[in-house]
């Protein structure tokens, strides 16, 4: 109350009050907040740089992966070549392809990944929704499956394969 009192006094009298609420005629600059903001802006940006500094650096990580899986699968290739011929092509064939896709991929950053995922996600929609629908059927399967497998091995109910029976206890 006496705070309200002040500021109307000091309006009437054209003077200006600081106060410790929202606005209240406080000048920023003055004040030191305009700086903290600048700071913690400053730092945000900061860390942000630093994780997409990391996540290029996996992308790079992840290049070297499927440049290693190319070069395998050469080796691969090479073996299976006294034996089975078109085979052997088909094999090189997709190292080739993998090794293009490890250069390509050595190239881009984070940003350029997530721009690629987003263009094609625009032009085909439908595919994108169904592999995504197609990963959580595999997920639940999984999980359903690893659930089920760990009742099993707690003592749950199982079934006598031989007779057909079912065991109940442990």
């Amino acid at each position: 109350m006496s705070q309200s009192f002040d500021q109307a006094s000091a309006r009437s009298h054209g003077r200006r009050t600081r106060t410790t609420g929202e606005g209240g005629g406080r000048d920023p600059s003055s004040s030191g907040i305009g700086t903290g903001g600048q700071r913690a802006s400053q730092s945000g940006s900061t860390i942000t740089s630093q994780v997409q500094g990391v996540l290029d650096q996996q992308v790079v990580k992840g290049a070297k992966v499927v440049s290693s899986v190319a070069n395998s699968a050469r080796r691969a290739a090479d073996e299976l070549e006294t034996n089975t011929p078109q085979l052997a092509d088909l094999v090189r064939g997709m190292a080739d392809r993998l090794q293009d896709y490890s250069r390509n991929l050595e190239n881009q950053s984070v940003t350029d990944i997530y721009e690629t995922a987003s263009d094609f996600t625009r032009r085909q929609p439908a595919v994108v929704f169904g592999l995504a629908a197609l990963a959580g059927f595999f997920a639940l399967r999984t999980f359903k499956s690893s659930s089920s497998d760990a009742g099993n091995a707690r003592g749950g109910r199982r079934t006598n394969n031989m007779i057909g029976e079912e065991f109940h206890g442990s």
